[in-house]
């Protein structure tokens, strides 16, 4: 059995999806747990900045067929092992989102845990990730338009047969808004295979995904 995959999704932009990612990657690897994120937010993506890494290779590359997982696996000062993407219009235009799987499924033989941030639109590039993933978490604000979203990503994620584990709510100021804001939905019934699934503890000697 492989690594655990945690997708993280929204269905608005800027409501915190990136950086939620960011922070669980390193909450895990604190842990542990030998975690990778990957930036499958293709046509935004934002990792890299964030983290100010770079590579030669990217997941754009990747799934273009230009490069190999292993060459797009990048350290951080965190110890969080990252898989960017690239701004790039033409390497958005030629990555295929179909070849996401084959990423993730390369990366779960050497990580306890894989985090793959995604796009806030309900696309093929979204699809992928929530249907293979052993859980979803949904990330929002408070605000009504937000959640909104949030439920329609839900639903998508059922269509997808994903399994949504909860809803992260972010910028909270107020308590208030946590008691106000309700779910976009109750979690999903977790699918068969995947009910009772959690991160395995950190080996010791991670294999080099190839």
């Amino acid at each position: 059995m492989g690594a655990y995959v945690c997708t993280i999704a929204g269905g608005k932009g800027g409501v915190g999806r990136t950086t939620t990612a960011i922070n669980l990657g390193i909450v895990f690897e604190e842990g542990g747990y030998d975690t990778v994120l990957v930036d499958a937010d293709l046509g935004m993506t934002n990792v890299g900045k964030m983290l100010d890494v770079e590579s030669d290779e990217t997941l754009h590359d990747v799934l273009g067929g230009n490069a190999a997982v292993s060459d797009a696996l990048t350290g951080t000062e965190h110890r969080l092992s990252v898989i960017a993407g690239d701004g790039d219009l033409e390497a958005y235009a030629n990555a295929d989102p179909a070849n996401l799987r084959g990423v993730i499924e390369t990366l779960q033989e050497s990580f306890d845990v894989v985090l793959v941030d995604t796009s806030p639109k309900i696309s093929h590039e979204m699809a992928v990730p929530v249907g293979l993933a052993d859980g979803t978490l949904l990330v929002s604000t408070a605000d009504r338009v937000a959640l909104t979203d949030a439920g329609r990503t839900a639903d998508f994620a059922d269509r997808v047969d994903g399994n949504v584990l909860g809803l992260m709510l972010t910028r909270v100021t107020d308590p208030e808004q946590v008691d106000s804001a309700s779910s976009p939905r109750t979690p999903t019934r977790p699918r068969k295979g995947h009910s009772s699934r959690t991160p395995r503890r950190a080996r010791r000697h991670r294999r080099t995904a190839t």
